[in-house]
């Protein structure tokens, strides 16, 4: 079916008498008039029809798109040396070939990166970035709760893994100052961020890595409810893992934000000296608890339990810089979920 075809069937459709206007008299400007086209039942039906082709025809293409790179993503997917392995050849496309830049240019390339390349946390990095592109993929079809399901259960280990990488690249010495694994006395570099490969590669959005560049994927991964940097925690539970529980296991809930909690105090303290972490969880501690109980009473979630911890936070932390905003939020609350009193007219 050629796209132009539908084009004219729409331009006769829309000459139709409904949308005539009345000549105007000599001499006189023409009446601005509302045009309005009725569609018969059967020319509905047929455009619908033509439609219904088109949407065919785009989710072919689309999906045949996202099978060639599936193909080539889990032979990737086999060890950090695979990842590696299409990495390189993903890089050379999309850096070198497509520019038309020689082949002793990419050689040049690879000589200059050779330590980066060859080191483990970066090879592990895109093992994990390529997974996570995986799930992102398989998640764009994945139009009701329980197709989500898999892809929830994946999620959750994948945080795992991401989380043991970047613990595993870091050490705190006795006085609980944080350093790179392999550092002998401070941060390896003179001062460069431990985990920095790891991090680097985990916060850059799986659309637009060199995986998903080399198979042009930027414009096909546009799923809104999800979150497309892989070490965005907050943001992976938000976005994917409470709305699937709220939907299908919501007396699940309150543990999914515990161990939504746990994962984010696990990356700040491996990433953190203890002086740092003591520092940032003073505050960031009660507000999670916060958000928590919040999301449990907004949702109806055992909200009677949920308030009662929002009391014992405002109770407990009383010099809390969000505390005066937690008290009035908490009374709105309190009025919202009460009954109303009867008063007595006797």
């Amino acid at each position: 079916m050629k796209p132009t075809y539908l084009l004219s069937l729409l331009a006769v459709l829309l000459v139709s008498p409904a949308s005539a206007q009345t000549p105007a008299a000599p001499g006189t400007e023409p009446a601005a008039t509302e045009t309005k086209v009725i569609l018969t039942p059967a020319q509905t039906e047929h455009i619908l029809k033509e439609l219904e082709k088109v949407e065919a025809q785009i989710n072919k293409g689309r999906g045949s798109v996202f099978s060639a790179a599936m193909a080539k993503f889990r032979e990737g997917m086999a060890s950090p040396a695979a990842a590696l392995s299409l990495y390189m050849d993903c890089y050379k496309l999309e850096h070198f070939d497509r520019k038309n830049l020689k082949a002793v240019d990419f050689k040049d390339w690879s000589s200059r990166n050779e330590a980066k390349l060859k080191d483990e946390d970066f090879r592990k990095a895109l093992w994990l970035q390529l997974e996570y592109l995986v799930l992102t993929i398989q998640a764009q079809d994945a139009d009701d709760p329980k197709k989500m399901a898999p892809i929830v259960t994946s999620l959750q280990a994948f945080i795992g893994k991401a989380i043991s990488a970047i613990q595993g690249t870091t050490s705190h010495s006795a006085s609980g100052a944080v350093t790179d694994k392999d550092s002998k006395g401070g941060r390896k570099g003179g001062g460069n961020v431990p985990a920095g490969d790891i991090l680097g590669t985990l916060r850059q959005s799986v659309a637009e890595s060199d995986f998903a560049k080399a198979y042009s994927l930027e414009d096909f991964l546009k799923r809104e409810e999800w979150e497309y940097q892989p070490l965005n925690v907050k943001g992976i539970y938000s976005n994917i893992i409470f709305p699937y529980f709220l939907a299908e296991k919501p007396t699940e809930l309150p543990a999914q934000w515990d161990n939504r909690i746990a994962a984010d105090v696990a990356i700040r303290k491996a990433l953190m000296s203890e002086n740092e972490y003591n520092e940032w969880s003073k505050d960031a501690g009660p507000r999670m608890l916060w958000e928590k109980d919040n999301y449990l009473v907004s949702n109806d979630v055992n909200p009677v339990n949920a308030l009662a911890d929002m009391l014992k936070i405002i109770q407990g932390y009383p010099s809390h810089p969000d505390a005066p905003k937690w008290l009035k939020d908490f009374r709105a609350l309190v009025e919202k979920v009460s009954e109303p009193v009867v008063v007595d007219k006797k």
